[in-house]
């Protein structure tokens, strides 16, 4: 028996039939897309605002075949990425974009390619293959890893008629490097007409640090930020230092983890140290990441930023930070802290040499500094990878009829033994973290060192990992700090990893830079200040997160959440939840439910996975409904509580200068994304 909510059968088919933007048209012009009329949304392409304009077009374009005039006009906007978008658009719409064949054409002469390919799409679309071919082509072969990407993707929507471009794409797939092949591969199957994904040179290797390719996206974002915070650097913040003890950090992060232990209430697992430490220390119930995978993760945690706000949200790019921007550890490093990593960086750019006194499998951890030193070490364990779930191995430790599988998963004893192994997985981590806690106590530095473990996101299962759902974004957060944190006590607050590099930072008495978009934990703020000399930090009302490209599969997704709803904005609901994603398609259970979806045999909340398009929006009530199936967007009793976090999120947006509105293609130029601090 599952271990989770039953749904009657009429409450699930209730969630699959909220309004979606369907491929063949869209949301009639007199109805709403996201609380406005095509006719609002219209408006909105001259707001002042470029956050606005951008979300605007997105939104006008949900509309489908009714928005074909605004689209039209909007070929001509004085901003680049509103062409670009509008471009795009156009050529989803197909043959009901032959209105705007002619200002397509125009679009298509510009000189800069980031904006041609779009139109060039469109052409293509719209029976004019002749004349976008060549132009994606040529965005093909181009230098920059963005422009290549996004070519790629328009030839896969293209499909058969793109088929002069196989031989391009063959010799591009071969001589490409990381996720390159396997977006070429994706185009070829789809311009083939082939039904399963092509098997990748790559799929069966884990992700680690390098995100290699064909050439690193060089975005660059000199302008993100306002003169207020330009002279924070390292050598300013290490002169702030109070003349007080500075405690020692210890991080033990896990790859790929929802809080599937003991200690949060899942009878399934076999976590007895995890449940010692959160019996010792503080365990937090709401602590989620911004995106659902590890590099996007780990760049917004070691920067303290989004990455929508610095250019990194997409998976396998490689940015170059703005000079103002620092991995937090660099701080640390400059106040006298010594700073290991073991091993895993993964930030989507590369690790800035000060950040790490050692950074190396091989790293001594906090053995290696001098006499009295305070140190902070990071120890990154990978053993419940979604790649070890999916490896070779014999029996499970746990029992596959046991598993507790959620009601997005399909029932069959294949999806039991890989819920099954992945709870193994737990166990062996559990024994690795007892390990490195029994070395410290060994030590002599058990008392004397504030202990985090945490997971960079969620389960790397079906419908966990790489998604903005609870599944995907909530992790379990762990710490212990002796004679602070009261043990065995909770922490319901909203937290993200946002707040991880202003904790740390205050920990180590340095001042917390401006432009940092988190804030310092309550329970650490309270910890480090005597009681009752200042209230405790007032608790946020919402997190944020965001879903960009993942590996060669293009997706626009928004999120706010608050202790109890969850919302979500779709900006490209034309795209499937089931795009292929090479590395994903590897697992067993998402093999399960491609199969049985190509049977006819899939139903019930699984098979809403493989709907042809997502609804604009979607809101979720985590305490009714924990696994998120269904939708209550639509719901009038809901209308107050959808109208809040919308407009939460576009502020959200706003605050952070959301870069991820930026076509991919157009972010190899400069940006002028004024990010400012943000709950």
């Amino acid at each position: 028996m599952r271990n989770s909510l039953m749904f009657p059968k009429s409450f699930l088919v209730a969630g699959m039939l909220h309004l979606a933007v369907s491929s063949a048209g869209g949301v009639k012009a007199s109805e709403a897309v996201a609380g406005r009329s095509l006719e609002g949304w219209t408006a909105e392409l001259q707001s002042p605002s470029p956050v606005a304009r951008r979300r605007a077009v997105l939104s006008v374009g949900a509309f489908g075949k009714s928005a074909v005039t605004a689209l039209k006009q909007a070929l001509s906007h004085k901003d680049a990425v509103v062409r670009y978008w509008a471009a795009s658009e156009l050529g989803d719409l197909g043959d009901d974009s032959q209105p705007a064949l002619e200002a397509l054409r125009k679009l298509h002469g510009e000189k800069p390619i980031g904006v041609r390919i779009a139109a060039a799409y469109a052409l293509c679309r719209i029976g004019h293959v002749e004349e976008g071919l060549p132009t994606l082509l040529e965005g093909l072969q181009h230098s920059e890893r963005g422009v290549w990407n996004s070519s790629a993707d328009f030839l896969a929507r293209i499909g058969p008629p793109a088929k002069a471009a196989i031989p391009t794409l063959e010799a591009e797939g071969k001589r490409g490097a990381d996720h390159i092949a396997d977006i070429c591969n994706e185009a070829l199957r789809r311009i083939r007409g082939v039904d399963q994904p092509v098997q990748s040179r790559t799929a069966n290797q884990t992700q680690g640090d390098a995100a290699g390719g064909k050439a690193n996206n060089k975005m660059t974002a000199a302008a993100v930020f306002s003169k207020a915070f330009l002279d924070e650097d390292v050598g300013r913040f290490a002169k702030s230092v109070e003349k007080r003890k500075h405690p020692n950090v210890l991080w033990i992060s896990a790859e790929d983890i929802s809080p599937s232990l003991g200690c949060y209430g899942d009878s399934y697992a076999m976590t007895p140290r995890l449940d010692q430490l959160a019996s010792e220390g503080m365990r937090f119930t709401r602590c989620f990441t911004h995106a659902g995978v590890c590099a996007i993760s780990r760049s917004g945690l070691i920067t303290g930023m989004y990455p929508v706000s610095i250019g990194s949200q997409h998976m396998r790019s490689q940015i170059v930070l703005p000079p103002q921007v620092k991995a937090f550890p660099e701080y640390l490093r400059a106040a006298g802290y010594w700073t290991t990593n073991r091993s895993k960086t993964d930030y989507n750019f590369p690790p800035p040499k000060a950040a790490w006194d050692e950074n190396s499998a091989q790293s001594r951890d906090w053995r290696g500094r001098a006499a009295g030193q305070p140190f902070f070490s990071v120890i990154n364990l990978v053993t419940t990878h979604e790649s070890q779930i999916r490896g070779k191995f014999g029996e499970t430790l746990h029992d596959p009829a046991k598993a507790q599988l959620p009601p997005y998963i399909p029932d069959t004893p294949v999806t039991r033994r890989d819920w099954a192994r992945y709870a193994d997985l737990l166990t062996t981590l559990d024994q690795q973290v007892a390990a490195i806690l029994d070395q410290l106590q060994a030590d002599g530095l058990a008392q004397d060192t504030i202990v985090f473990f945490w997971g960079d996101h969620g389960q790397g299962l079906s419908r966990g990992k790489r998604w903005l759902y609870d599944s995907g974004t909530r992790t379990p957060l762990i710490i212990r700090w002796p004679g602070k944190l009261e043990a065995g006590s909770v922490c319901e607050d909203l937290v993200c990893f946002l707040d991880f590099a202003p904790t740390m930072l205050r920990l180590a008495g340095v001042d917390v830079p401006s432009h940092l978009h988190g804030r310092v934990l309550p329970p650490i703020e309270n910890g480090i200040t005597a009681v009752g000399s200042r209230p405790s930090a007032v608790g946020r009302e919402y997190i944020f997160g965001h879903r960009d490209r993942m590996d060669e599969t293009y997706d626009l997704i928004r999120s706010a959440r608050d202790a109890r709803f969850r919302y979500l904005r779709n900006y490209a609901p034309r795209r499937s939840y089931a795009q292929n994603i090479t590395y994903m398609n590897q697992m067993p259970t998402m093999r399960e439910m491609r199969r049985l979806n190509a049977e006819g045999s899939l139903t019930g909340a699984p098979a809403l996975y493989f709907r042809e398009s997502k609804p604009v929006e979607e809101l979720f009530d985590t305490e009714a409904d924990p696994h998120e199936v269904v939708n209550l967007a639509d719901r009038p009793e809901h209308a107050e509580t959808l109208k809040r976090m919308r407009a939460a999120l576009e502020r959200w947006q706003e605050d952070v200068g959301d870069s991820g509105l930026i076509p991919e293609p157009l972010l190899v130029t400069p940006l002028d994304l004024a990010g400012s601090k943000s709950n």
